[in-house]
Order: structure tokens, then sequence, then C-alpha cells
């Protein structure tokens, strides 16, 4: 018996929807490989005028989201803004340089509303600058005549950076930094100045020759290890409330000023360090007030600062 024209009509209508879901489906699945597919390992030569700022508008257009590589070699006159950008990664060729073209106006590297932002190996003359809750990573820079500058609630991570001879790196706005094996050296301000509500921590990173190594304003910190030298001032300078904890050894040694300057209800505790042999009298100095620190004596250094003595029995 063949089908009557009604009964194919209603076949019809059956599988259309099913031919139209399947096309849906079909659609997205080369919609999600064509975004995929336009991930890019973009190459700039500097030397040969080419342009980062070209290259990240290109990913801007195409592909905002990545992951993108930018490979640069060459010396860079430039002012990046990498804005509403993640998985991208900035990376050196043969040791490629960046320099402020704005005259001091703007930062040479600015990354906003982004994460997952990786610059790694540059020379970067001028101001770098993480912020509006971004993410970023910076990895074996030297950073100079400028700083880091972390702000807007965003999270910094630093690995094998030398950040020198500039007015100092900020970390501000509830931000949060962590630092690795860096080098602040030769900053005229603080090597490292922290803003209310921040968190920082380092490992095995050193503070040099700045005019304060570490100057911190309601902040917490967590020192791992490194060292604080050859301070004009203080080696650290802890007010309105400041936390810092060392462990792992730091050594604070060596400053114009105090080593460890405490004002204003700060606390450090002195899980193992070593202060001694600062120029001003006193390696751990407890200034007005309500000042508290634990195991100053492990310190070995000259200080003013008084703990009480514990009345509690230990639990046999």
């Amino acid at each position: 018996m063949k089908p009557t024209s009604s009964l194919i009509v209603r076949q019809e209508s059956i599988m259309k929807p099913r031919i139209s879901i399947l096309a849906l489906f079909l659609l997205v699945a080369m919609g999600a490989a064509s975004r995929n597919a336009q991930a890019a390992n973009l190459t700039v030569n500097c030397d040969k005028k080419e342009t980062i700022s070209k290259a990240l508008q290109l990913l801007a257009k195409t592909d905002p989201q990545g992951p993108n590589k930018i490979t640069v070699s060459g010396a860079c006159d430039d002012n990046l803004v990498i804005q509403s950008m993640d998985r991208l990664t900035l990376i050196t060729q043969n040791g490629a340089s960046i320099t402020d073209a704005s005259g001091g106006s703007l930062a040479v590297v600015d990354i906003e509303d982004s994460h997952s932002v990786t610059v790694q190996g540059f020379t970067i003359n001028g101001v770098v600058q993480c912020g509006t809750a971004s993410v970023c990573y910076l990895t074996g820079n030297t950073i100079q005549a400028g700083g880091v500058g972390v702000g807007g609630g965003s999270r910094a991570f630093l690995e094998s950076n030398v950040i020198q001879d500039g007015g100092g790196s900020t970390v501000s706005d509830g931000s949060q930094m962590f630092s690795s094996n860096d080098v602040f050296q030769g900053n005229g301000g603080a090597g490292i100045a922290l803003g209310s509500g921040v968190y920082f921590e380092a490992s095995n990173s050193s503070f040099l020759n700045n005019g304060v190594g570490i100057l911190a304003s309601a902040s917490n910190l967590l020192l791992h290890g490194g060292t604080i030298s050859g301070s004009i001032g203080n080696g650290m300078t802890l007010r309105g409330g400041s936390i810092v904890v060392f462990r792992d050894g730091a050594t604070i040694t060596g400053n114009g000023g105090n080593g460890v300057h405490l004002e204003d209800a700060s606390f450090a505790g002195f899980q193992s360090a070593t202060v001694t042999g600062n120029l001003s009298g006193l390696d751990v100095d407890c200034a007005p007030q309500f000042t508290i620190t634990h195991f100053v004596a492990r310190t070995g250094g000259i200080t003013n600062c008084v703990e009480p003595v514990s009345n509690s029995k230990a639990v046999e």
C-alpha cells in the first residue's frame, strides 16, 4: 500500500525539526572549531617598523579570548593597551625591548580587565600596569625607569624579574602580588609600596639599595627568605595596622634606618629571620602606638620591642 500524500506531509513535518536541530548543532560545533582555529601565533619585528600595538588590535578584533601568542624581536617604541583579553602571551625572541613612546604620560604595558596575560623576557623602559581585576604574569623581565603597578583588585604573579632605577612599585585597592626570585633595586622611593587591604607574598626576592625596602600601610605580608639591604631609610616600614610574618630565614641588614620599623598597631612575627647590622642603632623598632612583635629575640638584633611573657602552662 502506498503512503498517502497526507502521511508524506506529516513525515516531512516531523523530519524538518530534526534536521533543524542537527543543523543547529553542526553550526555550534563549527563555530567553536572556528574560534579555536582563530587562536593565533603572531610575530612582530620592531626593527622592521612592525608594532605590537597593531598585533594586539588584530587579536582584539578576531579572538580576544585566545589562547594567543605574540613573539617579539627588536627595539620597540610603543605603549601597549591590553583591554578585555584573555590567555595572551607576549614573549621575546633574542631579548626584545619596549620603550615608552608617550614621554612618561602612559604606561608602557597597560593590562586592564584581562586574565592570564603573560609578559616574558622583555626589557621594559617604563611602567607596567595590571588593573581592573586582571590576572597578570610577569616572568624574566627587566623593568627599569618605571616600576610595576597593581590595582583595581588585580592579582600579579612575578617570577625572576629585575625591577630597577625607577620610582618603585605599588600594590593598591585590595590587590595581590606574589613575587618569587625577583630583585627590586635602586628605586628612589620604596622598592615596593603596599596600600590598604593589599596582600603581598615574596619567596626569595631581594630589595636592594632602595629609598625604603618595603613600605606597608594597612597591608598583609608574608616573606619567605629573601634579603632587604642597602636602603637609604628603613628596610621595612609598617604602618596602620599592617601585619608581616617572616619565614625561612629572611635577612634584613645594612639599611640606613631601622631594619624593621613598626607603628600604629602593626604586628611583626619573626618565625625565622635575621635582623642585624642596621645603622640607626635599632634593628627592630617598636614606635607608638600599640605595636606588637612575636619571637623578636630570634632576630639576633637590637630592639626596643617588649613582648609579654606568657603565663599559660604547657599542656602535658
